[in-house]
């Protein structure tokens, strides 16, 4: 265990080579923790040289996939492991077999409910009406401190940190939970807002309440934490993709806030979730029709953010456009956050700071573009996701 801890540890600072060697000699130790090798193969592409030998990295993957008594959770992770190898090797079918192997053991565990989920997104947009947004000057900080970045998980939330965390007078923040926190008892406190039974008054009831004390203490939390991240910074940013959920109740308490909403193809998207481990408490699906609807109430809140947010506060940024033609992006991210233009921005593959999110190997590269359009490779094998072809 201590080995994988500083293997995760060396790799988020970009330290792959002595990553991978703290990988493997956990696994060695301990052959039962086979989720390992997920971590392992991520620290750089898997070759053919992998496959020359019968102790090559997929022939022991294979073999650890067959031990008796393997846990769940480390199958699933194996899973993905031999599907990001395959993927590699330019196996795309074996790829896909894994992936959805590994959406299988994670089905076992976990069920996501997609019609409860779409009520509650309704929920969520009555709630943060276009008359309760436009209060929000009067009723939030005046602070612009934080930068929210936000979207659909493997969506370039990761690169969009990098790239501002680049500022001289901006710090990174990671994924920060605590608007997923403040956000649930925020929705929590609409069920009950309403004694009378009128479904009509319940939104004003409940905008008084929000506008007064649970705003301006949510608003000074927040800042007392990213003073801690960072005392001095005039901006630190906050990537957690989804307080895509909260970016209504944040304007709330944050109306000069930056939130950058990273947009990428549905379908690219929804593939790499496919193909990437998640917190096993993350009420969040990973494949299948799930994932489709998923999507699709997040765009729909999405849709609706855009439609009663101001625009110099909601800055869209699409995946396609950032690395096709990353400069004039970069240039308008930096101006929506209300920094000067600074040219270590266009560098993101050369920050020191830690980065703890799926993304470690692919933030140390310069910017590329051989992820756009990557669900081609897979189209044979695509299933339900194939409904989020556009």
């Amino acid at each position: 265990m201590a080995h994988d801890l500083l293997g995760n540890l060396l790799s988020e600072f970009g330290r792959f080579d002595e990553a991978r060697e703290c990988f493997e000699r956990a696994i060695t130790i301990a052959p039962l923790l086979a989720g390992s090798y997920y971590d392992l193969v991520r620290c750089r592409r898997v070759t053919k040289d992998d496959t020359s030998r019968d102790d090559g990295l997929v022939q022991r993957m294979e073999t650890a996939l067959a031990t008796p008594g393997l846990e769940a959770a480390q199958r699933l992770r194996l899973h993905l492991a031999m599907g990001k190898a395959a993927d590699d090797l330019g196996d795309y079918a074996l790829a896909m077999q894994h992936f959805d192997a590994a959406d299988t053991v994670r089905r076992e565990s976990l069920a996501f409910d997609s019609a409860a989920f779409s009520i509650e997104i309704d929920r969520l947009i009555a709630r943060c009406a276009p008359e309760l947004m436009a209060r929000a000057p009067e009723l939030g900080s005046s602070n612009a401190r934080p930068v929210l970045i936000l979207g659909m998980p493997r969506s370039g939330t990761t690169l969009v940190e990098q790239i501002v965390s680049m500022h001289p007078e901006a710090e990174g923040g990671g994924e920060l939970n605590f608007w997923n926190e403040r956000g649930q008892a925020w929705h929590r406190s609409d069920s009950g807002a309403d004694r009378s039974g009128n479904e009509n008054e319940a939104p004003f009831v409940t905008k008084e309440i929000v506008a007064t004390k649970f705003l301006a203490q949510a608003a000074a939390d927040y800042l007392g934490v990213l003073r801690a991240i960072a005392p001095k910074a005039a901006r630190v940013t906050d990537k957690m993709p989804f307080n895509f959920l909260w970016a209504g109740l944040i304007h709330l308490a944050f109306p000069m806030a930056t939130i950058i909403h990273c947009r990428r193809a549905a379908v690219d998207t929804a593939l790499s979730i496919h193909q990437t481990h998640f917190h096993p408490s993350l009420a969040f699906p990973t494949g299948g029709a799930e994932l489709v609807a998923y999507f699709r109430s997040y765009r729909r809140l999405t849709g609706h953010w855009r439609n009663v947010l101001p625009t110099d506060r909601f800055l869209e940024v699409d995946y396609e456009e950032l690395t096709r033609e990353p400069e004039p992006v970069i240039r308008r991210i930096i101006a929506a956050c209300g920094l000067s233009w600074h040219d270590a921005c266009l560098r993101p593959e050369s920050n020191p700071r830690a980065v703890k999110t799926p993304s470690k190997w692919q933030t140390r590269q310069p910017i590329y573009r051989s992820s756009v359009a990557r669900w081609r490779r897979y189209e044979p094998w695509l299933g339900p996701l194939r409904a989020l072809v556009d």
